[in-house]
């Protein structure tokens, strides 16, 4: 067989595409290496992804802090450093997530993906570069058990929630949540951890552990579990780049339910951590979740002006909720709560009109039916913020505002749910 010319050439293209990767892959991660290496550009993105739910103030396990350059270099449990500037080969931190002779994998990251060739390379040179420290003054990490926040104004409160005894009541903070005696007795606790602001607190089932969602926005969204019975961190899960929304527990306490401003909503495992539901069916910031009665599915709300129900199981997203009407629902939502006892979801936001809505569609699906609507509710003033029903179900409280003025509302929600929805 004779080849042509430009056949040839086309063959020999081929085969250094093959040969490739397998050649110069060293060479290729390398090459993709900046010649300055800044630890607030690169480095600290890799340790908030992979480390530092282990390894922070609230959490230091083996007594190493990986959120801060100076703790690295002072070292942790012994005073072994964690980092020599500029001898890679004389820092622990290398060791301890390099792959050694004989091993399956590195040491560290304990449970998390191994960090990457490319990643490896990175801290390598930046330690080679002298391991400096180039974050910017407001964006340090400031704040820890020891030395928490200290308040010149009363902050934001974004979050409140009673424990399931009434004993107890969560209040969001900067960078922490405060845990008071319900009767306003007094200060129980703080809880400092990373994220700067905090969305949402919430307790357990049993009453024993606390849920907080936040981040550092722009930055780092952040899921925080805490023990109640010994105040301490249990985990911290790095999740996406910027705030996180709407934790939720499952009604057994064993999965927490969360939202992202990248249209996402998730669910995982509390005992190890691991994603069990990824959801990207929404068009804008998810706001907050909620669980069925028996926990088998999410319904999730957010600026999209929807409620959306997954199933938990096969992660599938399942229906609309709310109406998909053009203009039935104005701006969007901010608050979702389970009924107790039904499948039924309260919900409430931009349009001020608190709304209760069936779960599981009951008639066929017909463009702007609103069919799973139960009933509307008297309108408050401006946007509705948060909404829960009571323990029995029987009635529920949501909270507005607008210009600065504040309303909190009671309703009776004591409806026979065999009804027909009033529309």
């Amino acid at each position: 067989m004779v080849f042509s010319a430009k056949s040839k050439r086309i063959r020999l293209l081929v085969l250094i595409v093959l040969l490739f990767p397998l050649t110069n892959w060293g060479k290729t991660q390398e090459a993709g290496i900046p010649n300055s290496i800044s630890y607030y550009e690169d480095i600290r993105p890799v340790f908030q992804a992979k480390c530092q739910g282990c390894h922070q103030p609230a959490r230091s396990k083996a007594d190493f802090v990986l959120t801060d350059v100076a703790n690295m270099i002072a070292g942790g449990e012994g005073g072994e450093p964690v980092i020599v500037p500029h001898k890679p080969e004389l820092s622990y931190l290398i060791d301890l997530v390099t792959l050694q002779e004989g091993d399956e994998r590195p040491e560290m990251p304990e449970k998390d993906e191994p960090l990457t060739p490319y990643e490896l390379s990175l801290v390598t040179k930046w330690i080679e570069q002298g391991a400096i420290d180039d974050t910017p003054e407001n964006a340090k990490q400031r704040y820890d058990r020891d030395h928490p926040p200290q308040y010149a104004v009363s902050p934001v409160l974004t979050s409140l929630d009673f424990s399931p005894d009434g004993e107890m009541l969560a209040v969001a903070g900067f960078h922490e949540v405060l845990i008071h005696k319900a009767d306003g007795s007094g200060l129980i606790t703080r809880l400092v951890g990373l994220s700067e602001r905090i969305e949402s607190a919430r307790f357990s089932p049993d009453g024993q552990r606390l849920a907080v969602a936040g981040g550092l926005p722009g930055r780092m969204g952040e899921i925080q579990i805490w023990d109640l019975t010994e105040n301490k961190l249990l985990r911290s899960k790095p999740v996406g780049y910027d705030t996180a929304y709407g934790a939720s527990w499952s009604p057994d306490g064993n999965y927490i339910s969360y939202g992202l401003p990248d249209n996402t909503v998730h669910a995982f495992d509390v005992s190890n951590g691991e994603e069990i539901l990824f959801m990207g069916s929404h068009s804008d910031w998810i706001l907050d979740t909620a669980w069925s009665v028996n926990g088998d599915h999410i319904v999730s709300v957010g600026r999209d002006m929807s409620a959306k129900l997954t199933h938990v199981e096969t992660e599938r997203f399942i229906d609309n909720i709310t109406s998909i009407t053009p203009g039935a629902l104005k701006g969007g939502m901010n608050a979702i709560d389970s009924h107790p006892v039904w499948d039924h979801i309260l919900v409430g936001g931009s349009d001020g009109i608190p709304q209760i809505y069936r779960m599981h569609r009951e008639t066929h699906r017909k463009v702007g039916d609103n069919a799973n609507l139960i009933r509307k509710y008297p309108a408050m003033i401006g946007r509705i913020w948060s909404a829960a029903f009571a323990p029995d179900g029987k009635t529920f409280a949501a909270v507005s505002s607008l210009n600065g003025k504040g309303q909190i509302n009671i309703y009776l929600s004591d409806y026979d749910a065999t009804l027909t929805p009033e529309l």
